[in-house]
């Protein structure tokens, strides 16, 4: 596996048992409902599924891969066209999970005890982001800040949008209130404005995490990073500054300096 998906000697010492059966391991980039789309050392991307005997044995959603996992790869796949899908036999266990309550509806659809969902398995560093707009909430931050520090994770405040900020200062104030100690990054994805500041927290190997929710940036500010438009981004409506939702599902790029960046969907409820 390469180092540059986040690989180290650690991760080294928990597959041993795996490799020892001719398992490879890969790192899940982004999942579409049952199907996960893994990487692995070569950085070539296939889509894989559990296997029988993993599907058997899971008792809850988040037994099952999530965004940021290492998996241990069969050494068969499942023949699929021009393409084999690769099969799970295992994932390794997580260092840290950012997790949430799962909603109703799919606690009542997908048959499995009532649990938490994994939004992202193994990250170093959330990037909390709030707009300097209309939308601006201290409250909702605190709910991040929570799930943030529950999860063993390092958090950093990224207000964005400093290109159309009011009352800056005072707004300054009011996240420092919640979160004494923490990085506080003000920048401007769509200007590019101190977005390099974020490199601070994006060492190689370093895998992080964009949460916030909708119309707060976070697309424009992972396209920033990237150096290049692979995020859609979407308009937010004038009389609250509310976005609709542009990214639909979780995925896991990696930056030009070999840092990982994890972009998340806006979060509608966060418990």
């Amino acid at each position: 596996a390469s180092p540059g998906l986040g690989w180290d000697p650690g991760w080294s010492e928990a597959f041993a048992p795996h490799a020892a059966s001719g398992r490879s391991p890969a790192r899940v980039v982004a999942v579409h409902k049952e199907t996960s789309i893994v990487r692995d050392g070569a950085s070539r991307e296939r889509s894989a599924v559990v296997s029988g005997r993993f599907r058997h044995g899971a008792l809850v959603a988040s037994d099952f891969p999530a965004v940021g996992d290492w998996v241990a790869l069969e050494a068969t796949a499942i023949e699929a066209g021009p393409d084999d899908q690769a099969v799970i036999g295992a994932i390794l266990p997580r260092r840290t999970a950012f997790r949430r309550a799962a909603s109703d509806g799919s606690r009542r659809s997908s048959g499995l005890l009532t649990d938490e969902q994994v939004m992202a398995a193994n990250v170093d560093v959330a990037f909390l982001v709030a707009g300097l707009d209309l939308d601006f909430n201290p409250r909702r931050l605190e709910r991040y800040l929570a799930v943030a520090w529950s999860s063993g994770v390092q958090p950093v405040i990224v207000l964005n949008k400093a290109d159309i900020a009011d009352d800056l200062e005072g707004r300054l104030v009011a996240v420092e209130a919640i979160a004494p100690g923490v990085s506080v990054v003000v920048l401007s994805a769509l200007t590019g404005e101190r977005v390099a500041d974020l490199m601070a927290h994006l060492g190689a190997g370093r895998t992080a995490v964009v949460l916030g929710s909708s119309g707060v940036g976070k697309s424009t500010l992972v396209n920033a990073l990237l150096g290049e438009d692979r995020q859609v981004t979407g308009a937010v409506r004038e009389h609250d500054s509310r976005g609709r939702h542009t990214t639909t599902h979780r995925e896991l790029f990696v930056l030009p300096g070999g840092a990982l960046l994890l972009d998340t969907p806006g979060i509608r409820a966060l418990e």
